[in-house]
């Protein structure tokens, strides 16, 4: 038998977080593929509020709850898991460790690989990261197979040790969107004379770029924490729900870049984009919507060996890129983005993905 792991977050902040999305779509497409939901609850409200010893208590009760919840499985079974644990705790390694030795086979499937990106950040404590070497090292260095983001994602996971051949690739995550052929015609069609789109949160201190772009060119921005500086070729559209962002997009292009300016993808969240599959992508591309990246982002040679967009090296160089797209290119980029558009909602990355899981059993 097949199960995964469904946590079920009580978190406010989540409400519009990208981040809740990526993993409730894929709970999602595990449930259409047969696998069976282990449920675990977590109220992180209660532990946000909790002091010290609260916070102890409650890494104790999340454990004994994967323990209760993960007895019955057996030999022969597999156990799926979306990685990092939303729940996190060090005290989750045993329990998944004591399911392996009853013949349990584990397979995570990242999402975030907070080894590479948190443990470089000043901002985080010593204690976070301490937490994140102990919970995620100890996970990966037992599990049977990883679900990387892609091949950069591998070589890197095979850097830092573990062996190659447990170690598949997703490719792009897909993206879930509800009745999309009935609303998407109520969208104004993507044209190269509209902004250029970004989504994503826009906290100075993560998205420095965001303030930092070319006045040359029109964006429209979507999502969270922005603070407005009067820009005139920049309109902010305020923040939607993942499932109503993309009707509520229009533009050009959708924007895929990170870090501190517009020159580069640098600090820390634009290196990460070496590595990481940018959830926006899926979002920009399941809408119809062809990308702009960064050409040192490990998404980049997805873009361009798929015609679905242009890899640029600046933001400078932005203008000048558009510039030189003509109508034909650029007709072709929205074809061949629709195209990608049907296979990400339909969950089709993640279930080849399965599909060789199960070929490898």
């Amino acid at each position: 038998m097949n199960y995964f792991i469904q946590e079920v977050i009580n978190d406010e902040g989540l409400q519009r977080s990208a981040g809740i999305k990526a993993r409730d779509d894929i709970d999602a497409i595990l449930l259409e593929q047969g696998y069976k939901p282990i449920c675990i609850e977590m109220d992180q409200n209660a532990r946000n509020r909790a002091g010290s010893l609260k916070r102890a208590a409650i890494h104790v009760e999340i454990a004994s709850r994967w323990k209760k919840e993960l007895k019955a499985l057996g030999k022969g079974d597999t156990l799926l898991i979306q990685f990092p644990v939303s729940s996190h705790s060090v005290l989750l390694a045993p329990q998944v460790l004591a399911c392996q030795r009853k013949g349990v086979r584990v397979v995570l499937f990242i999402h975030d690989l907070e080894l590479f990106r948190h443990m470089k950040r000043k901002d985080v404590t010593m204690a976070a990261k301490v937490r994140i070497r102990l919970e995620e090292g100890s996970l990966l260095e037992n599990a049977d197979y990883i679900v990387a983001h892609n091949r950069s994602m591998r070589k890197q996971l095979i850097r830092m040790g573990f062996a190659p051949d447990r170690i598949l690739v997703l490719g792009i995550f897909d993206y879930l969107i509800p009745d999309y052929d009935e609303k998407i015609g109520d969208r104004k069609a993507p044209s190269p004379d509209l902004p250029v789109c970004v989504a994503g949160a826009f906290r100075p201190n993560k998205s420095g770029y965001i303030y930092d772009l070319p006045d040359n060119v029109p964006f429209n921005l979507y999502g969270i924490g922005y603070e407005e500086k009067g820009a005139a070729n920049v309109s902010y559209h305020g923040s939607f729900p993942p499932d109503d962002l993309p009707f509520a997009m229009e533009g050009s292009f959708g924007l895929v870049w990170d870090g501190d300016t517009a020159d580069t993808c640098g600090g820390t969240y634009g290196e990460y984009l070496r590595i990481n599959n940018p959830h926006k992508t899926s979002l920009y591309l399941a809408s119809g919507l062809p990308v702009i990246i960064w050409d040192q982002a490990a998404l980049a040679d997805f873009v361009e060996s798929n015609g679905c967009g242009l890899a640029i090296a600046s933001l400078t160089e932005l203008r000048e890129a558009l510039d030189r797209v003509t109508p034909e290119e650029y007709a072709e980029m929205v074809r061949k983005a629709r195209r990608i558009s049907s296979r990400l909602r339909r969950g089709g990355y993640t279930g080849r993905v399965l599909e060789r899981l199960a070929e490898a059993d």
